[in-house]
């Protein structure tokens, strides 16, 4: 996994360069270390896309064994869509990232992309990656995803956080793990759950890691 040192050396760079981090140590090394553990080893010689990457720590682990990596990052636009402020600016932090990716993997991008916009794209990929995004989507763009994305991928991994109070953004209820199974069940995937808590116990999730099933 990354190092610590260069993780923090990160860090300072996205916060001097654009704005407060999102994906520091502090708050996302326990969900990376699980899912480098077991999620990591399923996307080995994978075109990958994940959507949601913010500053592109998921896509450094990713990119290490994928032979392709396209992380898409979209949310400012789809602030700046809803008139709302944006935040700090993830993409922008991401392409500082990427400058580290790039010396291992030089079939790596990150994307400022909407769904809709990525879903217009030529998507050559196998595999889907969305941690802590996947109750965030709209129903217009899971239903994209479900036509242009999902039934080209032989790996689906999403990370979900198990949530108190619903996410309200789509009608799937996917703040509950259950429903992302079920979900995936339908699109024809054998599913797998690891579920984990995180170091101070005050965060459950799951992988929810889905393999294509293959017919007779």
């Amino acid at each position: 996994m990354i190092a610590l040192a260069t993780w923090n050396k990160l860090v300072k760079e996205w916060e001097s360069k654009v704005g407060p981090a999102y994906q520091i140590p502090r708050r996302s090394k326990d969900r990376l270390v699980h899912f480098c553990k077991h999620c990591i080893p399923h996307l080995k010689d994978k075109a990958v896309v994940e959507i949601g990457a913010n500053a592109g720590i998921f896509g450094y682990e990713i990119a290490k064994v994928a032979k392709r990596y396209i992380g898409v990052e979209p949310a400012n636009k789809v602030r700046e869509a809803k008139k709302e402020k944006p935040r700090t600016d993830y993409f922008k932090q991401a392409q500082i990232t990427l400058e580290q990716i790039k010396e291992f993997n030089p079939n790596a991008v990150f994307l400022h992309d909407t769904i809709p916009e990525f879903c217009k794209r030529e998507f050559t990929g196998n595999a889907f990656v969305a941690c802590f995004a996947l109750y965030h989507f709209l129903n217009h763009e899971i239903d994209l995803l479900k036509e242009h994305v999902w039934p080209r991928c032989d790996v689906v991994i999403i990370q979900n956080r198990v949530q108190d109070r619903p996410k309200k953004h789509n009608k799937y209820k996917f703040y509950k793990t259950k429903n992302v199974v079920k979900f995936f069940q339908q699109l024809g995937f054998g599913v797998n759950v690891v579920s984990a808590m995180s170091e101070d116990k005050r965060q459950k999730y799951d992988e929810v890691i889905c393999h294509r099933l293959k017919h007779e």
